[in-house]
């Protein structure tokens, strides 16, 4: 059932005993959602709490962790924020699925797999989503709750630079600068702030980079020894995928990283010409039209073949 933000905070109104759930490998978006739709609930007088996720990173753990759930909380109500479908869950997760009351997202790859569902393919960031229902909550827009809101804003256009950033976009970002945040302080500690380990992994995918297509297309591994041997985390390598779409006459951008357990993590870029999303579908994965991922079991070099294969069927499909 879809839902619009209307019936969303209505549904949130009536419920109670909330658990709000994030995707797996958590950005700021969805973590930066859940963080500001658990605070604005509890503010409103609910009891709500977001999921345990084991793969959030330092740099947005406190966003969603002081929210975790007591002991032996029982939610009657769950939420799911940025989650695109149900395999996207964390671990944790996974005893909810079929089990999600109210889904909250931007990808228009999302099927609907909540019993409500907002969708709003046309938001650049699902946090401008969630402001859009915070505010039909009447929950008062504090500086804590517009922090989340801001990151989320902000990772998923890319500080504003990519395509998606709309003027709602700018709207709900100048509300969070009215409501108190420090926007240029966020932002740099966000984008412009390079740990070593993050310098040395951009060497190394500007001196390794691969192009095809007469340069239309780049091709980027990230090999799980060189991630070891720099000491990388995955706040180091978080938006390094956008690095390839970066040098002049790159259309299609493609980044493979080899997780620890020797599976394959795929992120797609494109410019205006290609579509991201129809890249990844080929390969089971999706997302929107100008960033999107898909996900391998196989080793590096058949997941390039697969990625690569789908990358230059978009590329003279388009031509």
């Amino acid at each position: 059932m879809t839902v619009d933000v209307a019936g969303a905070a209505a549904a949130l109104q009536g419920a109670d005993d909330i658990l709000i759930l994030t995707h797996r490998r958590p950005d700021g978006d969805t973590a930066g959602c859940a963080g500001a739709l658990c605070r604005a609930l509890r503010q409103i007088g609910k009891a709500a709490y977001i999921l345990e996720n084991p793969e959030i990173t330092k740099r947005y753990t406190p966003l969603i962790v002081p929210c975790y759930p007591p002991e032996g909380f029982t939610p009657r109500y769950v939420v799911s924020t940025d989650i695109a479908e149900e395999k996207l869950f964390p671990d944790t997760a996974e005893c909810y699925k079929g089990k999600v009351d109210l889904a909250i997202d931007h990808h228009r790859s999302n099927a609907g797999f909540a019993a409500k569902n907002l969708i709003r393919p046309d938001a650049g960031a699902c946090a401008e989503v969630l402001y859009d229902v915070i505010m039909a909550l009447g929950a008062k827009f504090t500086t804590d709750i517009a922090e989340c809101v801001y990151i989320g804003v902000s990772t998923d256009t890319g500080c504003f630079k990519f395509s998606n950033t709309t003027a709602h976009t700018h709207a709900v970002a100048a509300a969070c600068l009215t409501a108190g945040i420090d926007g240029g302080e966020i932002n740099r500690a966000l984008f412009e702030t390079k740990t070593m380990p993050r310098f040395q992994m951009e060497r190394i995918i500007f001196e390794t980079m691969e192009f095809y297509e007469d340069g239309a297309i780049a091709v980027a591994l990230l090999w799980r020894a060189d991630i070891d041997r720099t000491g990388a985390d995955m706040d180091d390598l978080d938006s390094i995928a956008s690095l390839t779409r970066q040098i002049e006459g790159v259309q299609i951008g493609i980044t493979l990283t080899e997780n620890a357990d020797k599976t394959v993590k795929v992120s797609v870029r494109t410019t205006k010409e290609m579509d991201a999303s129809a890249i990844c579908k080929k390969c089971g994965g999706g997302g929107h039209i100008r960033a999107a991922g898909a996900s391998f079991d196989c080793g590096m070099e058949e997941a390039k073949a697969a990625i690569l294969k789908a990358a230059q069927e978009q590329y003279h499909a388009a031509k």
